[in-house]
């Protein structure tokens, strides 16, 4: 399970790609009522997932890191708090976070990296990792697996 790209990376390039477009696409713009208390609330939220994520990776004392070396010294299965309904809540809050980027940025075009980013997180990342877990943690993890949603 080789990680070569970190998901914060796809994120960052992501986010700049929706920016691009809304700037020299602006035609595909458009405008809505409070959009920057939605997309305010939105980027909240999809925080709030991530940093609840990591807070119980770390009460765990598991790793957060997605690359091979980190994943196969892992120990825990974490499978309650926010685990209990996805079994991605870090990358549910990244995408969510570009969902409330998107929000602020109002440009149809730009939605596509969103989708985008999904897709490669899907396949690079997540597939990987899920494959790495069910090495490590086997019967375990698969139940897990049958029980909670890879995203929600």
């Amino acid at each position: 399970m080789g990680a070569r790209i970190p998901p914060d990376f796809i994120l960052l390039c992501c986010g700049i790609l929706m920016w691009l477009s809304a700037t020299y696409l602006p035609q595909f713009g458009f405008n809505a009522p409070y959009r920057f208390v939605v997309a305010g609330a939105t980027l909240l939220c999809g925080l709030v997932i991530i940093f609840s994520a990591k807070a119980a990776l770390a009460r765990h004392r598991t790793t957060e890191r997605p690359d091979r070396r980190s994943l196969l010294r892992a120990t825990t299965l974490v499978t309650n708090g926010i685990y209990n309904h996805s079994r991605n809540p870090i990358y549910l809050g990244m995408t969510i976070l570009l969902g409330g980027w998107w929000l602020f940025l109002m440009n149809w075009i730009s939605i596509g990296a969103l989708f985008v980013f999904v897709g490669l997180l899907t396949k690079f990342q997540i597939l990987p990792e899920e494959k790495a877990l069910e090495r490590i943690f086997g019967a375990d993890y698969r139940r897990y697996r049958s029980r909670v949603r890879r995203w929600i």
